[in-house]
């Protein structure tokens, strides 16, 4: 488990200052020349035997600095569109050294490019709190820095191996909302809910505002509409975040609520660049927080001691949940799915999020398609679940005809 907390620092003198600038510089020059040089790489490995002998050479930086630097060029090759104009240095546990002077003052050593620099830090409720992480068990692995000089630890921590439970929390994360869909051991449906359809509305909004801004700037001034840009563009991040973090606590919160795990599926990185889908697919894919909406899920379900699994993500949305009949013709729109073998309805996101959930279990994922089906509907008809509007999701709280169901998806 990891997780980031600040360093408050006093006030470095100038020439600190100045060397902690010319490395965070070096080090983007670095990531910059790596990402030019990726024709024909296919690993981090020859990214590093193609690059590293060369820039060693070229820059006067630690080494360790610039094995990091084409790290970061690597991992970040598919979400930099254009020219990079900003990174985060990471100083390994051989760049950097935390610990007390003789009179008892916290200092914190980094190596910056040729030398070695001692910056002291604050007593402030900041760093009582890196202390009393580090007194629990946390290990300060690395330190990061931000442009503006800005220093994050970076702590971990080997938790136990939580216990299974009995149930499982099917979690399937969609660009207009997270549907999850939570079973019981013989495969019953006991909540179904939806979160986050706020985050993809306002994320909406910001586009169309950014966009009208960059309108203004490159027709009118760039300074002012410029400033705002930036301003918008920092509440975007920080509005994702706080509602990915509140969404994963919510879920986390369900999970341990009905004794549950927690499924997710296995899933690669979804962003698309420019070129490769028309622009309004590119747009609504980049819009979902996944990759990090995964890391919170992971870090609130670590703490909270509940286990969280990775399932297949093949044919989610396209298996009926009743007869497990596959078929992309069980698409009936954008939103609707109705089963052409067994006549199933229900909304395609909580198909694909009962269908994680499903194969997540083991006493449901290893029976047959028709034992399947009677486990969701004891009753032996292909009924559906009714959706109640409660707080922020929908929730399953009882059952009613498919032909009726089908009015009100």
């Amino acid at each position: 488990m990891r997780k980031c907390l600040p360093f408050s620092l006093l006030k470095p003198t100038n020439a600190k200052r100045r060397l902690l600038r010319e490395t965070y510089t070096t080090f983007l020059t670095i990531v910059r020349e790596a990402l030019s040089s990726l024709d024909g790489v296919r690993s981090r490995g020859q990214l590093h035997n193609k690059t590293y002998g060369k820039l060693k050479g070229k820059y006067s930086i630690a080494s360790q600095l610039v094995i990091e630097a084409t790290s970061y060029a690597w991992s970040a090759r598919k979400t930099i569109d254009g020219d990079v104009r900003r990174c985060v240095v990471r100083f390994d546990r051989r760049l950097f050294s935390f610990g007390e002077t003789r009179r008892g003052n916290p200092v914190l050593t980094l190596r910056v490019n040729n030398h070695r620099i001692g910056l002291p830090v604050s007593r402030d409720g900041a760093y009582e709190r890196l202390k009393g992480h580090l007194a629990h068990g946390w290990e300060l692995t690395s330190v990061t820095m931000r442009r503006n000089q800005n220093l994050l630890a970076v702590l971990s921590k080997t938790m136990p191996e939580p216990p299974l439970r009995s149930n499982w929390v099917g979690v399937d994360i969609n660009s207009p909302r997270i549907a999850v869909s939570i079973i019981d051991p013989s495969g019953g449906v006991l909540r179904q809910a939806y979160y986050g359809k706020d985050v993809s509305t306002r994320q909406f909004s910001f586009e169309k505002r950014r966009a009208a801004l960059q309108q203004y700037r490159d027709r009118v001034s760039r300074s002012k509409a410029g400033q705002k840009l930036k301003r918008l563009s920092r509440k975007q991040r920080s509005y994702v975040k706080t509602r990915t973090w509140q969404i994963s606590n919510r879920i986390v919160e369900l999970a341990r609520r009905f004794n549950a795990n927690i499924a997710i599926e296995r899933l690669g990185d979804l962003r698309k660049r420019r070129g490769e889908w028309n622009t309004a697919s590119r747009r609504k894919t980049n819009r979902i927080p996944h990759g990090f909406l995964r890391h919170a899920l992971r870090h609130v379900a670590e703490r909270e001691d509940v286990a969280i699994r990775e399932v297949n993500p093949r044919y989610t949305s396209q298996t009926c949940p009743s007869c497990a009949h596959i078929s992309k013709s069980n698409w009936r729109g954008y939103a609707y799915f109705r089963c052409a073998e067994c006549g199933y309805e229900a909304n395609r996101d909580r198909v694909a999020s009962l269908n994680i959930a499903l194969r997540a279990a083991p006493t449901v994922n290893t029976s047959s398609a028709s034992n399947m089906g009677q486990r969701l509907f004891p009753e032996g008809s292909a009924s559906v679940s009714m959706r109640v509007w409660q707080g922020e999701g929908f929730e399953t709280t009882a059952r009613e005809n498919p032909e009726l169901q089908a009015h009100r998806l």
